[in-house]
């Protein structure tokens, strides 16, 4: 199997998983706005909802005042990919974290989560930004195969 990141491509293992993490500095207000891409698979009877509880239930005993704003459901790309969006806030080492998650069930228990973090509030801009992961274009990679 053919496996391709931006600076090329390798052949690895057909039985390989892509566990995979990229991290972009966006650069885009106050606070360090980074975007985090990971790859996950669902457990065995799990479904999307059930992996972000998991998830959030490790982020929360791992880092003080941890709080859940929101929890969305909502479709992605053009093959309307199910996912849901979370906004938490929690303090990591002393520092102040705020953060947007958006899940994307990709079918066979494959799960992309992109993680919005800044160590301030997302200002409007930020937010914006952040809540556009419900426009189909930012997801243009997402379609029917």
């Amino acid at each position: 199997m053919n496996y391709h990141i931006n600076e090329g491509s390798f052949t690895i293992p057909a039985s390989a998983q892509d566990r995979s993490v990229n991290m972009l500095l966006l650069n885009l207000g106050p606070g360090g706005l980074t975007l985090v891409a990971t790859r996950d698979v669902m457990q065995e009877g799990e479904d999307l909802d059930g992996l972000i509880s998991r998830q959030l239930r490790t982020l929360a005993s791992q880092v003080k005042g941890f709080k859940q704003q929101d929890r969305v459901a909502l479709t992605v790309g053009s093959a309307q990919l199910p996912a849901l969006q979370i906004a938490t806030s929690f303090k990591q080492n002393g520092a102040g974290m705020h953060q947007r998650q958006t899940a994307i069930q990709l079918g066979a228990g494959a799960v992309l989560v992109l993680t919005m973090t800044c160590s301030s509030p997302l200002n409007a801009e930020q937010d914006a930004y952040a809540v556009s992961g419900q426009r189909p274009h930012l997801y243009s990679l997402f379609s029917a195969k």
